[in-house]
């Protein structure tokens, strides 16, 4: 990947403390019926094969150390991010050498974690990201049938809910069931899409 891309992509994700976005802070496999809104009739064999591959290749993150040891290094300053009452993300671990553009199901660029109540953290969702800087079609990326949206931080991303249900479903960017509660430093993010 090209320094200049890198560096682009590392501002515009640590640059969200100077922005009007704030930044705050079960493996239980996800309910078919927030499957990103889809009823479970709708689920394609497709789609339920991608995220089965997901969950396959990201299991080993329950043990936080594995992610640590795959390279993925806490950004945003260490804040745990939420936006209540539309939900939470947890930390943001990212491995900044897969900040390029392509997104592959098996390597999620971000892995998100809720902190629990004696400094553990959770492994609750995924996410894939490409800086903006470096998609150069007219289209948005698209992975999981998904199109991936253009952030505040000048990121193409897309949210999958794989370790902990989400009633606002699959894809969406933040989690009802997903607090900062446990975390040493969280701030409330106000009106940012992230």
């Amino acid at each position: 990947m090209r320094p200049s891309i890198l560096l682009l992509a590392l501002s515009g994700l640590v640059s969200a403390c100077d922005t009007g976005a704030i930044p705050t802070e079960s493996s239980a496999p996800v309910a078919t019926a927030a499957m990103g809104g889809l009823e479970p009739d709708e689920l394609s064999s497709e789609l339920m094969q991608d995220l089965a591959r997901a969950r396959a290749s990201t299991a080993r993150f329950h043990r936080f150390s594995a992610a640590d040891g795959a390279d993925y290094d806490l950004l945003f300053l260490g804040i745990c991010m939420e936006n209540q009452p539309t939900g939470g993300m947890g930390y943001h671990y990212v491995n900044v050498g897969l900040l390029d553009s392509i997104v592959e199901i098996e390597r999620p660029e971000a892995l998100m974690y809720e902190p629990g109540p004696n400094g553990q953290r959770r492994l609750v969702g995924l996410e894939y990201v490409i800086p903006a800087a470096a998609w150069t079609s007219e289209d948005p990326p698209v992975l999981f049938g998904q199109e991936l949206v253009l952030n505040d931080f000048d990121l193409w991303a897309l949210h999958v809910w794989i370790w902990k249900n989400n009633p606002s479903g699959i894809f969406s960017d933040w989690n009802p069931t997903v607090n900062c509660a446990n975390a040493a430093e969280s701030v409330a993010a106000r009106g940012s899409h992230h």
